[in-house]
């Protein structure tokens, strides 16, 4: 030890300079980085001496180590090993023997070392000051962790909870359809019940109770076009009842309500054969007046005189035809006039349905648009978030950003209930202006509203819309439109290798990226798909289009695009080489497809007629 201690002595007084600069510089930069850090002053934890590291106290005992008094203290304070401060001596050479000592028992070998220990001092001084100038990266680390688990668990359970209610609102529709069912069956019922009632008092003659039920059916809307002409199943009318019933009141009631005294029943008999055949001789002479024809027979041939009774033939044979043939054309006249009442007033109706409908696609045109801003709006608002996550912002504005995407949400769901309270208010006009221009409503729910698209299976939709089994879309000669409200397809199309575009989002539909999909989906044979969402966007999609390509997609629609090589005017010079109209294969393009996607339960008529509709089955 005492060997090396001279050595070490003698080393220093041969090379005092280098010494000398080397040990105070590294002291000034360990008490000058010690001092910066602010968090261990406040925390009051001793400053720590970079300049002299733990394996300089085997020296100690020979002379103390320098100690440094604060971190604030400039070099000159520190102490030689006899107790008396430096400061006081000049700078000379015993001084820097003395300084250049201590640095050279930092290492085993004398002064040499000295330098290197330096370093490792200064080293591990800047990783304390690294430590001490911020949080732990570690800790920051699972502190973000954990945010973007607490952000990804979030928009899971909004996309969960946005099935839940799209399955709901199927359910509610399906529930709503299974009521309009079930209340047509109870109108059929009712409508059967109000038929035989009336044809029972026809028959007997219960001419107050014909007049109630007329009046019921009249403000029901059963039994139309006319409920006077209500018959059963074989034909027989009111009146052929009342005449068969021999209800003389009854069949002259009927006979001014306008009920046709020429109908023809069961095996073609009218109201006069029947009443003739049956003997009943207090009618004959009240359906002759009201414009029965005596001449009319069955369908044998038979007239009303051939079977009638002795005292029937003879008022039928002194009943003069040419007063039949008068009150005939009286008879035709009237129904002329009442066909053109009935015919103005069903105009009348149908120009208030018009009107209502108007009305009602002025009112969904403006919720479709509130629910178009609101779904770009929270487009922004999530890509603000998934910028503040990816960029690290701090955690503050990260919360806002969520908070933001919470509220656009919520406005979604606003102007998405709106929306389709409007699209049912649409839906009610229509259907009731469809009512009013048909006379008679075909029966068995054919004036229910019939949903269009082939009926798939979510498992089936690799098959029919990327396989196309069977060549079905091929042959319809036009792109498939996929009706899903449930969001299955979607969710199946993005992970499918397609080019997704998003109708609502601004990036997607601005026209250099919009360009670059349908290019690369034709460069490369794969499907481009169109997500028009809820929003009924079709009318604005050839405007969007053509801020790429005027008429870009009506050429795409018609697939006129893919036809001797026009792709390539969609080809620019920044695409590079890869886009170079050479590497284009045919076999590809032929692999291209479009897929328009909508959520829309009754999409765009315009768009119906332009694409082969599939409509998405939904599952649990």
């Amino acid at each position: 030890m005492v060997t090396k201690d001279a050595d070490s002595k003698t080393t220093a007084t041969k090379r005092p300079a280098a010494t000398t600069s080397k040990a105070p510089t590294s002291s000034s930069a360990a008490v000058s980085r010690t001092a910066a850090s602010p968090s261990r002053l406040r925390a009051g934890a001793p400053a720590k001496s970079a300049a002299i590291p733990t394996a300089t106290s085997s020296a100690s005992s020979k002379a103390p180590g320098v100690k440094t008094s604060a971190p604030s203290k400039p070099v000159s304070s520190l102490k030689s090993p006899a107790g008396s401060p430096t400061a006081s001596k000049p700078t000379g050479a015993s001084s820097s023997s003395k300084t250049g000592a201590t640095a050279g028992k930092a290492g085993p070998k004398g002064g040499s070392k000295g330098g290197a220990k330096s370093g490792a001092s200064k080293s591990s001084a800047e990783h304390e000051a690294a430590e001490d100038s911020g949080p732990d990266p570690a800790a920051e680390a699972a502190r973000r962790a954990e945010l973007e688990a607490k952000a990804a668990a979030e928009m899971e359970a909004l996309r969960r909870a946005a099935w839940q209610a799209q399955v709901e609102y199927e359910r509610k529709q399906e529930a709503k359809r299974r009521q309009q069912r079930e209340e047509e069956a109870k109108r059929k019922k009712e409508e059967a019940a109000l038929r035989k009632s009336l044809l029972e008092a026809a028959y007997d003659g219960e001419d107050d109770q014909i007049r109630a039920g007329l009046s019921r059916a009249r403000e029901a809307g059963y039994l139309r076009p006319d409920p006077v002409e209500a018959a059963d199943g074989h034909g027989n009318t009111l009146l052929s009842e009342a005449a068969a019933g021999g209800a003389v009141s009854t069949v002259q009631m009927l006979l001014q309500l306008g009920a046709q005294p020429n109908s023809r029943g069961e095996f073609l008999r009218t109201p006069l054969w029947r009443a003739a055949f049956l003997g009943k001789e207090e009618v004959v002479p009240a359906l002759l007046q009201g414009g029965a024809d005596p001449r009319i027979g069955n369908e044998g041939g038979e007239l009303p005189e051939h079977v009638a009774p002795a005292a029937i033939k003879e008022v039928i044979k002194a009943w003069d035809v040419a007063k039949t043939d008068m009150l005939i054309q009286q008879i035709e006249s009237r129904q002329l006039e009442r066909a053109a009442a009935v015919q103005a007033e069903r105009a009348h109706a149908v120009r208030g349905c018009e009107e209502s409908v108007a009305a009602a696609e002025e009112a969904n045109s403006r919720a479709q648009q509130a629910l178009k801003h609101a779904r770009m709006e929270l487009e922004k608002r999530i890509h603000e978030y998934d910028t503040c996550v990816e960029e690290k912002k701090p955690e503050g504005l990260t919360q806002v950003a969520l908070d933001e995407v919470h509220q656009a949400e919520q406005m979604v769901e606003d102007s998405r209930r709106r929306a389709v309270e409007a699209a049912e208010v649409l839906d009610a006009a229509r259907l009731q202006l469809r009512r009013e221009q048909q006379q008679q409503l075909a029966e068995g729910g054919e004036d229910a509203e019939a949903l269009p698209g082939v009926q798939v299976a979510v498992r089936a939709l690799n098959d029919v819309l990327i396989r196309d089994v069977g060549g079905l879309i091929a042959a319809s000669g036009k792109w498939p439109l996929v009706i899903d409200t449930s969001g299955q397809a979607s969710v199946f199309l993005r992970y499918q290798d397609t080019n997704y575009v998003n109708a609502l989002n601004s990036r997607h539909m601005e026209p250099h990226m919009l360009r670059r999909s349908l290019l690369g989906s034709i460069r490369y044979g794969k499907a481009m798909v169109l997500d028009l969402q809820d929003c009924d966007l079709w009318p604005e999609m050839p405007r969007m289009f053509d801020q790429v390509q005027p008429g870009l997609l009506a050429s795409l629609m018609d697939k006129s695009l893919l036809a001797g090589e026009r792709y390539a005017s969609l080809i620019r010079v920044e695409d590079g080489e890869e886009y170079d109209k050479n590497k284009f294969q045919e076999s590809r393009i032929k692999a291209f497809g479009l897929i328009v996607l909508t959520a829309a339960r009754m999409p765009n008529p315009q768009l119906l007629a332009q694409t082969y509709a599939v409509r998405v089955m939904i599952t649990e």
